[in-house]
């Protein structure tokens, strides 16, 4: 018999927040500042899942230049302000948290305070409360295992008893380094095929989530 899931670890931009197409879009508009030329769907393939270290030093690669020191600020600013009026929760989000019994709680690659405040404006903060967890505490950030091993640990389970909740490559890769088994939301960013590939189980609708684990 295989063992009940007793904790769920999700991922927030693109698995409980619908983020990532807003964000990648303001990164490929922002890129041309720095004389690099893409769509938003191209920036999404590139940047899906990673920290803003990662994009700061991706950029600086495809630019073959210094980023300017004010590009970040402005990046994060922009974002915000978009996101105060088209943020929204993905579908069927808060239906499935509501009918969750056992623990839960967040891992991102995403700022701290990024994280709490899309959580906040889509009306889902209150579901984690301070079980909220960022690649900043850690010393590598997805798809490094660090964080899923630290998320496991700080509520107080074995990796083996929980699941992880993803819809990017790279935190697919980081549950299956975690040894943790873990479920793929396909969606925008990355088709259920290669999360499937990166060794994710994959569903489509979050509807879904309690009965496909049991619960």
């Amino acid at each position: 018999m295989k063992n009940p899931v007793k904790c769920i670890i999700f991922d927030c931009d693109g698995t409980l927040v619908d983020s990532e197409i807003i964000t990648n879009q303001i990164i490929a508009e922002m890129a041309q500042e720095l004389g690099v030329e893409m769509t938003g769907e191209e920036a999404s393939a590139i940047f899906g899942g990673k920290t803003l270290d990662g994009v700061i030093y991706k950029m600086k690669e495809m630019s073959g230049k210094d980023v300017p020191d004010d590009w970040l600020p402005k990046l994060v600013q922009r974002v915000n302000d978009s996101w105060e009026s088209k943020l929204k929760p993905v579908e069927g989000v808060k239906e499935m948290l509501e009918n969750i019994k056992i623990p839960i709680c967040v891992a991102s690659n995403g700022e701290p305070t990024h994280i709490r405040h899309a959580l906040r404006l889509t009306k889902l903060y209150n579901f984690f409360n301070e079980n909220i967890f960022t690649a900043s505490e850690v010393k590598l950030p997805k798809p490094a295992p660090d964080l899923f091993l630290y998320v496991a640990k700080k509520m107080g389970f074995k990796p083996e008893d929980c699941v992880v909740i993803e819809d990017s490559v790279t935190g697919v890769t980081a549950a299956v380094r975690a040894k943790i088994k873990a479920y793929g939301i396909g969606n925008n960013l990355f088709s259920s095929k290669e999360l499937q590939k990166a060794g994710a189980i994959p569903f489509l609708y979050m509807r879904d989530l309690p009965k496909l684990l049991g619960l």
